[in-house]
């Protein structure tokens, strides 16, 4: 068990104990409340921050960085996106890079045509979920993971590829997120530049972190109306400036 998950459990069964005596009536409802409430935060708070800093791994591993010093693995979530998917692969064409594409299943099933497009033009395709909502945090390891497969394999299946990932929406979390990733056989892929295009983070700003990053990381863009799609070939021109190649996540994995 990792080294927080006990802390975890011990705040979420203490709350659900003193919330149990509070309606047999062996504690007064103030009591209960204040210590419902500080299990809770502490639940919160541990992940919230476990989902900032998956690098920390306190509640599983997660990939966080690649293993090829002259390659970055760029990683675009959130597609496919018909607004934008097309224009983000024309760039990559242009620059001769590759990326992994995190794409949620319930919007490849609504445009096939794309995702089998991302694999056709020699991209890997991986899972962001069924839909990009958060649920895996709070879902039984057990009915996580068959949602998690059942998806993996409905989405190798579209694109005629193998899915090897993982990605939880939003970065969200929990020791049943890892459990359910586990039981499932996908590997967390996580990242280790994380631009803040998908916030509020400014071009100016999301150009920034990608000019710091370096062979062996891991960068996150979004599909979407956001930032990416414009900034992608002058982030794609920096690092090529740098004689560092944009790949897959399968080939940023290999130290060879």
């Amino acid at each position: 068990m990792k080294p927080l998950q006990p802390a975890v459990l011990a705040l979420g069964s203490a709350g659900l104990s003193v919330g149990g005596a509070a309606v047999l009536g062996l504690v007064g409802a103030p009591f209960a409340t204040a210590v419902g409430g500080v299990a809770l935060a502490g639940v919160v708070g541990a992940v919230a921050l476990a989902s900032a800093r998956p690098d920390l791994a306190w509640f599983g591993e997660a990939i966080c960085r690649g293993r090829h010093p002259g390659r970055i693995a760029l990683t675009i979530d959130d597609g496919p996106d018909p607004g934008s998917t097309p224009e983000m692969v024309e760039a990559l064409e242009r620059a001769q890079a590759k990326a992994t594409f995190f794409l949620l299943l319930d919007r490849a099933e609504r445009h096939p045509g794309l995702a089998r497009a991302l694999v056709q033009a020699g991209h890997e395709v991986a899972l962001h979920g069924p839909a990009h909502d958060a649920r895996f945090t709070v879902l039984p390891p057990a009915r996580g993971a068959a949602q998690l497969r059942t998806a993996a394999d409905r989405l190798s299946e579209l694109v005629g590829a193998p899915v090897r990932w993982f990605r939880p929406p939003f970065g969200a979390v929990s020791p049943r997120v890892y459990a359910a990733a586990a039981a499932a056989g996908l590997p967390v892929a996580w990242c280790s530049v994380r631009t803040g295009d998908g916030g509020l983070a400014s071009p100016k700003a999301i150009l920034r972190r990608c000019a710091e990053a370096v062979g062996t990381d891991i960068v996150l863009l979004h599909d979407g109306p956001g930032y990416a799609r414009r900034l992608l070939p002058e982030i794609l021109a920096d690092w090529d400036r740098r004689g560092i190649a944009a790949s897959t996540l399968a080939a940023a994995m290999d130290p060879e």
